[in-house]
């Protein structure tokens, strides 16, 4: 599922937009879920992260989506911005907030169809790279390379990252499956461990380096320790 805001003051162009995706959707087989704005402060005040793609006119009312723009990127570092505009010239203006691309009006089907593709195809590396972790109040994406670790309480996964610590339903055992080739290892029913921020074992204890201390279970310490001296003979290091 690809999420997708368009953010668009003309109703017209809006629908033209969200109709054009639904007709490519239907072409690729490419699964999306839209949500159109008709102003800037309404898609600000209620922004999660978690859209892949947003199409956003550069002549908005009250504030114009260069800043609207500038005001994502310091809250949303990979989300793609396609500026849709009647004005080009405005839209080389884009590489401020690292748009990706820009659309003239009118939009033409042929247009936004190559930009899709040209978004699907970052979409696909950076998907790669992070995870996109569903909440109540929305979506966030997290980079794989910042969990320190995964821990389980009850039915909620608790993502422990290099900033924050960020709490959301979710199984254990699914994400072990996700992570596996990211190299992050069961030390116990309760942990999931990416071992590049391990400080030190002791005994029963992994210390990591934001000195947190979690236990190896006696079932899992033997698989534990030779997947992490496998890791280490392939030249990583912690």
């Amino acid at each position: 599922m690809i999420n997708v805001a368009i953010v668009e003051d003309s109703d017209s162009d809006s629908i033209l937009i969200e109709n054009y995706i639904q007709r490519y959707s239907q072409q690729k087989k490419v699964e999306f879920n839209i949500k159109r704005f008709d102003e800037a402060i309404s898609f600000l005040s209620e922004y999660r992260e978690g859209y892949d793609i947003i199409f956003m006119d550069i002549e908005l009312p009250n504030i114009n989506g260069l800043e609207v723009a500038k005001k994502i990127r310091r809250i949303d570092k990979q989300v793609i911005l396609i500026f849709v505009t009647n004005m080009a010239q405005y839209a080389v203006r884009g590489y401020e907030v690292n748009a990706l691309d820009f659309i003239v009006k009118p939009v033409n089907y042929a247009v936004l169809n190559q930009k899709i593709d040209k978004s699907l195809k970052i979409i696909k590396v950076n998907q790669d790279d992070e995870l996109v972790i569903s909440r109540s109040q929305g979506f966030i994406r997290v980079l794989i390379s910042e969990i320190l670790y995964l821990e389980v309480t009850g039915h909620k996964i608790h993502y422990h990252t290099i900033e924050e610590t960020i709490v959301a339903t979710g199984s254990l055992t699914e994400y072990e499956k996700r992570l596996k080739n990211k190299n992050f290892m069961r030390c116990n029913n309760c942990y999931l461990v990416n071992p590049r921020y391990i400080k030190s074992i002791y005994g029963m204890t992994i210390t990591m380096k934001n000195d947190d201390e979690l236990l190896i279970s006696h079932p899992k310490k033997k698989k534990f320790l030779k997947e992490l001296a496998d890791w280490l003979g392939q030249g990583n290091f912690v």
